[in-house]
């Protein structure tokens, strides 16, 4: 009997069993992004009633997968350690690698990775993002590759969870200039975390990623400032975050005139400056200090990262533009996507 078989069986004969997986894979999940947390916090949370939520807290205390102190629960090593497996086994239940199949024909992309649960409820679900698109990362690497990363808070996950190897002559560097105030999310900060993952060579970007353009051509004969840009034409691989219009153009403080045009005009997404609707068309160029759209759709592999509901347009327009990505999302913004 294979695992698809047995896997049927089991939601015949024991057709509650998903229901109990996830509840407790979201119960689990949610005391990793958030330990110490108590019962009461947990329930409101997650919208569960206290007496379930003691009943289910009892119950992975008996199994040893959390500790319950004065100050809250937390995960223990063997409640690490199942999540990551209980992910995995849900993944197989609801059919996952269908769902996969199924986004990655309608977006017309390489291939498309999917984890269990909604990311902007649950910050685990994040970093289990992170750790899908680190490890595909790395998996593609070659002994002299340049990567180029955006910023934000997906691909700063990606850093987060990039595994520590040895890639003394890989080069590691911003794609664009820095956005908003979060020292964390810059392209540079996550260039750091990347390149010292990785024990490769790092090279920075100091400068804002809506700098003035005249001010730009000055500050590009700057020898440090041109070695960067001369390595855009070498990026054999970008990590990608998906932004969304408004959100964008509010980090990048348009003003009140340019936000309702960009509504006007129905901007979904932002990509390396440029603004898109839908369909991927170029509503408003770009402004930005990085990679062009030319030098974008010439690097062999995009990793791109994002989730949640509310992103399931940006995905969709951004995937548009590059056909031939790698797609890293969550549930809540594949099983949007496919219902759009």
């Amino acid at each position: 009997m294979n695992n698809s078989d047995l896997i049927y069986i089991q939601q015949k004969i024991v057709p509650e069993i998903l229901q109990t997986m996830v509840l407790r894979y979201d119960l689990l999940s949610y005391i990793k992004a958030h330990q110490p947390i108590g019962r009461r916090n947990l329930a409101n949370e997650l919208s569960l009633g206290e007496r379930q939520v003691r009943n289910e807290i009892e119950f992975f205390t008996k199994q040893g997968f959390v500790i319950v102190e004065r100050q809250g629960i937390h995960l223990s090593d063997n409640g690490e350690e199942i999540l990551t497996k209980l992910r995995e086994v849900i993944y197989q239940y609801k059919n996952f690698e269908n769902l996969a199949e199924r986004l990655r024909v309608k977006l017309g992309v390489r291939k498309v990775f999917i984890i269990p649960g909604d990311s902007e409820k649950n910050k685990t679900i994040l970093e289990f993002m992170g750790k899908t698109a680190a490890n595909y990362m790395e998996s593609i690497l070659k002994s002299y590759s340049v990567i180029a990363v955006t910023g934000g808070s997906s691909v700063a996950a990606v850093a987060r969870n990039t595994p520590e190897v040895h890639y003394p002559h890989v080069t590691v560097f911003p794609a664009r200039g820095g956005i908003g105030k979060s020292h964390s999310i810059q392209a540079n900060s996550i260039v750091s975390m990347i390149g010292n993952k990785l024990g490769a060579q790092q090279e920075m970007l100091h400068l804002p990623d809506n700098i003035d353009k005249e001010i730009l051509e000055v500050l590009k004969e700057s020898l440090e400032i041109k070695e960067v840009f001369n390595k855009f034409e070498n990026i054999d691989v970008l990590i990608q975050g998906i932004g969304r219009a408004d959100v964008m153009a509010n980090w990048r403080h348009f003003s009140q005139n340019s936000m309702d045009i960009l509504k006007d005009k129905n901007a979904i997404a932002e990509t390396f400056g440029h603004f898109l609707d839908i369909d991927g068309q170029i509503i408003c160029p770009s402004s930005s200090i990085g990679i062009n759209i030319e030098q974008y759709l010439k690097i062999p592999n995009v990793i791109a990262i994002a989730g949640g509901k509310s992103k399931a347009k940006a995905i969709m327009a951004s995937c548009k533009v590059r056909k031939d990505l790698v797609l890293v999302t969550d549930e809540s913004a594949a099983m949007e996507i496919i219902n759009i």
